[in-house]
């Protein structure tokens, strides 16, 4: 699997995830907000400049893939949204080793219920995406609402404008060839959930949708350092919606990760002496 990552800024590595239909580019807003650390965004298959998605690929088999990355890119600390956060999640439950803080928005756990309207909207990007039908004809059925995933940034012209145009960009190749369906069967257990190491923070908008908010109750509940922050005024993709109210929250909890871990790893240097 080619996966294409960018990177800017300098010190520890922090990757980061996007959603679906976009690209690591919808960062760099809140990039510039978080100097001292070495940003680490990568593509998704099927997204931006990655190679695809195979079919048949399932999620740990994903979450395989970005770990291998990962550990290349000395990159411990974990930030993700939406769909992002359940491949993060999964890195979390198979790689806790690899995984000292996680961050997750718009908390999406494998297997939950699904928002209503959710799947109906694939059904209908899949039948108009194998008929050929155009980038911004796919992307305006995907941006609209219900159910409400970009309802959010009706409020922020500009960033809706710029998402639209990657959306447009988007091949849409998974839905031709089913190769979603690999992804969509996993499910988290509860057990799967209080088997995460990472120091972790839950970020959800104080508008995302209920499925949403439930998530993040059951990972508060399961996860065992877990705490949650609500986004005021925010929608489903929180964290790329208000990036300076959220900036504040991701480096406190990246910089008491980074602190705890390099903690740690003294006091096993100290065991090895």
């Amino acid at each position: 699997m080619s996966l294409y990552v960018r990177s800017t800024g300098e010190g520890r590595s922090v990757l980061w995830i996007h959603g679906y239909t976009m690209d690591a580019s919808v960062w760099e807003p809140l990039w510039g907000m978080l100097p001292g650390w070495r940003h680490v965004g990568v593509d998704l298959p099927g997204h931006g400049r990655s190679g695809p998605l195979r079919p048949g690929t399932s999620l740990p088999a994903l979450a395989a893939e970005l770990a291998e990355l990962a550990r290349a890119e000395s990159a411990t600390l974990v930030v993700a949204e939406s769909i992002g956060s359940m491949i993060a999640l999964q890195l979390a439950i198979d790689h806790a080793g690899d995984v000292r803080g996680l961050i997750v928005g718009s908390p999406t756990v494998a297997g939950a219920p699904a928002e209503p309207g959710t799947a109906e909207r694939y059904r209908a990007l899949a039948g108009l995406a194998r008929m050929g039908a155009e980038g911004e004809q796919l992307a305006d059925l995907w941006m609209s609402s219900p159910p409400d995933i970009f309802l959010g940034t009706e409020d922020h012209p500009e960033l809706r404008a710029r998402l639209r145009a990657i959306v447009a960009g988007h091949s849409w190749r998974e839905l031709r060839d089913g190769a979603m369906h690999g992804l969509s069967r996993h499910v988290h257990t509860v057990g799967d959930l209080r088997g995460i190491r990472a120091r972790t923070l839950v970020v959800v908008g104080e508008r995302d949708m209920p499925t949403f908010r439930a998530s993040a109750g059951l990972l508060r509940a399961s996860v065992p350092r877990c705490r949650t922050v609500t986004v005021p005024g925010a929608g489903h993709l929180c964290m790329i919606e208000r990036p300076a109210a959220v900036a504040p929250v991701i480096a406190e909890h990246l910089r008491l990760s980074a602190l705890e871990a390099e903690e740690e790893a003294g006091r096993a240097d100290s065991r090895a002496v």
